[in-house]
């Protein structure tokens, strides 16, 4: 399935709005966006041992 890039930049805006994903690079052009519930689980289990 195809998005087109208004389609992907709306849905991607309207899940920043409701705070389930965040812009991580600050630009206008190539942004990335990160999941935090998503990258919390994959980080379990990955603090160091004191």
């Amino acid at each position: 399935m195809r998005v087109s890039l208004p389609t992907a930049t709306k849905a991607l805006h309207r899940l920043q709005n409701l705070g389930i994903v965040r812009e991580i690079t600050g630009g206008k052009y190539g942004r990335l966006y990160a999941y935090d519930a998503y990258l919390s689980i994959l980080s379990e289990g990955t603090e160091p041992l004191r």
